[in-house]
């Protein structure tokens, strides 16, 4: 009975240790849920911004294109944003889940490792890959990594149509799975025709440009949402894992204690009968 009540007591204490760990991740995933959450409004309007100010500057070219790339030619593909690492529960099979069912011949981009072994595991590896951003700072720079390679698969007729697949916060709830175009980019339109703005550049250029950094700022608007939703899927399971934790802590301490009472028992017993047997 002895080394049963230390087997439990280690085991306990090893819980403990686990729940200490839990803590930790719980708390660093809500301080970047918290982050995300509050940058996210400034890469909205962003977006925006640039938004209307394409949509001025096409009030420059009586000829300005409807879409971009004019004549997109090449192949589908789908981008993935997915969790760079794991504890997130089902949210990144959730996000593969939906990557598999793109058209044939659809090419698979993926953003996050975890998503690119998960599709690994399937037989269907993606055409690219690249790491995600883990924390707020490095979502430009991930924003930037994806658009130079989409450029220079569009600029070699490797591309044609391009859509986003993310997740998306959902107020507590758990996230959900975004799907969104992205090329051909259809170049908004400002149909009162205001004065046209000053410039100091050629009219295609200024459009060229901002088109540029359009495809920027909605990309970096997914990595956002994505890295948002992932921090939020990864806060609920860390709050899952805690609510377990403390319900194993409280059978193991019920259980010690049951040994306890049975040990200390025995030994009265054997202290009673030793008496009895010397009388």
């Amino acid at each position: 009975m002895t080394e049963r009540l230390t087997e439990v007591e280690a085991r306990k204490a090893s819980v403990q240790d686990l729940g200490a760990v839990t803590d930790v991740m719980r708390s660093l995933a809500a301080m970047r849920l918290q982050q995300a959450l509050g940058t996210l409004s400034g890469t909205r309007a962003y977006a925006e911004v640039i938004a209307g100010a394409l949509a001025q500057a096409a009030t420059l070219l009586d000829d300005a294109p409807a879409q971009w790339p004019v004549n997109g030619r090449g192949h589908t593909a789908w981008v993935l944003f997915t969790p760079e690492h794991g504890f997130v529960g089902a949210f990144a099979e959730r996000l593969v889940e939906m990557a598999l069912t793109a058209p044939p011949g659809c090419a698979l981009w993926v953003v996050g490792q975890r998503g690119a072994a998960l599709l690994d595991e399937r037989g269907r590896p993606p055409a690219w890959s690249a790491a995600m951003a883990t924390n707020t700072d490095a979502v430009t720079a991930t924003a930037r990594r994806i658009a130079d390679a989409l450029y220079r698969a569009a600029a070699d007729g490797r591309l044609g149509r391009v859509e986003l697949l993310y997740g998306r916060t959902n107020a507590g709830a758990p996230p959900e799975v975004v799907r969104r175009p992205l090329l051909p980019l259809g170049l908004p339109r400002d149909g009162a025709r205001p004065v046209p703005p000053l410039i100091n550049m050629p009219p295609r250029e200024l459009i060229a440009r901002l088109v540029d950094e359009y495809v920027f700022a909605l990309l970096a608007d997914a990595a956002m949402e994505s890295f948002a939703a992932e921090n939020a899927a990864r806060l609920t399971t860390m709050m899952t894992a805690r609510h377990n934790i403390e319900t194993t802590l409280d059978e193991l301490t019920a259980t010690a204690r049951h040994l306890r009472q049975e040990q200390v028992t025995n030994e009265l017993i054997e202290l009673v009968s030793g008496a009895e047997a010397m009388g």
